[in-house]
This record gives C-alpha cells, structure tokens and sequence, in this order.
C-alpha cells in the first residue's frame, strides 16, 4: 500500500489515469484530485485520462471542466468509444453492414454516434449489427428480447463502453453497457470490445503522447483498469475506494483476522490480475 503519489513520482513519467472513481463520479472533483493532478504538472509528468465512455474525448473535456478539473491539467482524453469509432473509420466492421439496433443512452446523442459510425438506426428485424453505446433501461433482463432474436439471426454487438458498472455521484452503482455485452457474449453472441482492458487501447494511448519510456495506469476497476494494465505490461496503482468498496468491506467482514493487503490480494486473484501498489484515493499523500 502507498498513501499517496508522493510514494511513487519519481518511478513514472507516464500516469494514465480513469476518469469515474479516480477524478470524480459524475459531479465535483473528489476534493484531492486537483491537487494530485497539480503535483503531477509540478512535476512534468506526462498525463492522459483513459476512459471506458462511450461518448468522444471532446465530452469528456466538458465533463472534466464541469467538475473543476483545468484543461491544463493533462495532455488529452481518449476514450472507447474514440477507440470504437477508429475501428468503424479504419473499416474494421465494413462487413457487418450499416443498419444498427442501438442500445444507448437517453442522452439525445445518438444521431451523432450514427454519423461518427456511419450507421442507420433500425429495428431488430432489419438490423444487421448491434451497436451498443449506453443503457437506457433498468435492468440486463429488459434487453433480453431483442438479445434472443439477435442471437438467432447471429448478429454481432460492437460495444463502445465495456464497463459492467459505474459509481454516481451518490455513490450508488448504475449499470454500464458491458453487462449488455456480457449477457450477450455468455449466450454465446460474438462482442466486439473497446476501451480497457483490450491492449489496442493502450498502443493508441502512447501513440497519442508520443511514448513513454515508464508508465503506470491508475483506475478503480480490477477487470478494466488493473487487468489492461497488466496485459499492457505497464504497472497499476488501484484505488480501494471505487466499484469494489463494498467488496473489500464484506471481506473485512468476513476475514477480520486478514490484514488490508492481503484482502486486496485475494480479491485481486479472484479476476486474476495484479495490481502493482494500491491506495485509498487519488492523492498527494
């Protein structure tokens, strides 16, 4: 365990860090943020937000402003649905046609994931792929209609955000489109993933700062942030106060007898990844 980046500064040039859990939730900068980002200046650190949103990095600029966080602060975002829209622009997808089920966000932005994709909006019938950038229902088990008859038809899902969960900012778990995807993949419908964990991901993140020479990745998510990470073959610092707190708090509960680094360790082993130190939350120390 380290208390705060102070502990670990000087071994990185390159912090890739995510943007829910580590920065914010949804709303205000959690209070320590700023000031670790500004160590991080301080210190000519290279700094890139990696986010699994399904929206550009140009929405998460906004967000970041919104939640106090400077432009100045960082080098860039990249996001998975940049990652998503790269592959559909470099033709990855050509043959899986251009009329999309879409399962997104109520959020008013589909019309320009469409013109980003190149894709048409069309009912289940007559789709030929599923896009899958946002959740618009309450539960997995609402989409499972369309789910069976994209399955029977064998249709294909591209997934922009492959985040199970998200925290908000009343720390209360929503549900994340990688849990669409997930279903889908289990009844055994083929998913195309972007964002972290995938390694192409992280080839994209050095060409956009022009390298690294030693990088560590910062997130709350041991399937995503630590398991990209460790399939990167960078190092990883996870922060305990994310999407797993209340795992680690019933496992103190459970294992009191256990101290804190070892119930990090065995909840880490259970996703079969490493983290590389772990802390409390993003700060200076």
């Amino acid at each position: 365990m380290i208390s705060g980046l102070k502990d670990i500064i000087n071994e990185f040039d390159t912090f890739i860090l995510d943007q829910w859990g580590v920065l914010h939730n949804g709303g205000e900068a959690f209070p320590s943020a700023i000031a670790t980002l500004e160590l991080l200046k301080q210190h000519d650190k290279k700094v890139v937000i990696l986010s699994n949103s399904g929206n550009t990095h140009n929405f998460s600029y906004q967000r970041l402003t919104d939640s106090g966080i400077s432009r100045d602060l960082y080098i860039d975002v990249l996001t998975s649905g940049d990652h998503m829209r790269h592959n559909f622009k470099q033709g990855k997808f050509t043959e899986l046609g251009t009329n999309a089920l879409v399962l997104g966000w109520d959020d008013g932005v589909q019309s320009t994931v469409l013109e980003d994709c190149g894709l048409t909006s069309v009912d289940i019938d007559d789709a030929s792929l599923i896009l899958c950038y946002g959740v618009g229902r309450a539960t997995v088990a609402d989409y499972q209609y369309e789910l069976d008859i994209a399955y029977a038809r064998g249709l294909e899902m591209v997934v922009s955000n492959p985040d199970l969960v998200a925290m908000s900012p009343d720390g209360a778990l929503k549900l994340c489109p990688g849990s669409i995807a997930n279903a889908y993949a289990e009844m055994g419908g083929k998913v195309h993933w972007h964002g972290k964990p995938q390694v192409e991901v992280y080839g994209m993140c050095k060409t956009l700062l022009g390298g690294w020479d030693n990088a560590i990745a910062v997130g709350d998510s041991l399937e995503h942030d630590i398991r990209g990470a460790n399939t990167a073959g960078i190092s990883s610092l996870f922060l305990t106060t994310g999407i797993h707190a209340d795992d680690l708090n019933a496992k103190k509960a459970e294992k009191s007898e256990m101290d804190e680094s070892s119930l990090v360790a065995e909840l880490s082993a259970e996703f079969d990844v490493k983290p590389s130190y772990y802390i409390d939350w993003f700060q200076v120390d």
